[in-house]
């Protein structure tokens, strides 16, 4: 039997508002789904499994590591502001920015990863693509409920 790609969501609602959005990647029975509700998490996540495809949410809470937690109060302690996940991006793709101890592994790629995030192409377009990141769906109501399943076929598809 043909091993299943892992995919990683990194999503700090994801068990409540957006159940529905799960519902569809559990029932195709195609990918073997991991959830991080924080950057801690997440972080841990990376530097221990590959992952096929990783969706990123923007705002998350920080979890548990000091790192983090300074990063999330330093912006006010406001997810709107403190916008962890384009940091924990920029951490996992950009050279140049500071890795703070945290080694990012190094088979993760920009055609990895997909951003599932209320934030629009305005707010966060020029920093996603200065990461070489494409894929990008704005969470926005009335989307279908398949959206979380089309993104993950979609990232899938480019880097394979």
């Amino acid at each position: 039997m043909k091993k299943k790609p892992r995919v990683l969501w990194v999503e700090d609602s994801a068990r409540f508002e957006l159940a529905s959005f799960m519902g569809p990647i559990y029932a195709s029975r195609k990918y073997e789904l991991t959830l991080a509700e924080d950057a801690t998490t997440a972080v841990r996540y990376l530097q221990t499994v590959k992952f096929d495809a990783i969706i990123m949410d923007i705002r998350l809470p920080p979890g548990k590591d000091h790192h983090w937690r300074n990063l999330y109060e330093h912006a006010g302690s406001d997810k709107t502001m403190a916008q962890l996940g384009l940091e924990l991006l920029a951490w996992l793709l950009d050279p140049d920015h500071p890795k703070n101890g945290f080694l990012p592994p190094a088979h993760v790629k920009p055609v990895q990863i997909g951003v599932f995030s209320v934030e629009g192409e305005v707010e966060i377009g020029q920093q996603l693509r200065r990461l070489g990141i494409t894929v990008f769906i704005e969470k926005r109501p009335g989307l279908r409920d398949t959206i979380l399943l089309e993104l993950i076929d979609t990232i899938l598809a480019q880097h394979h």
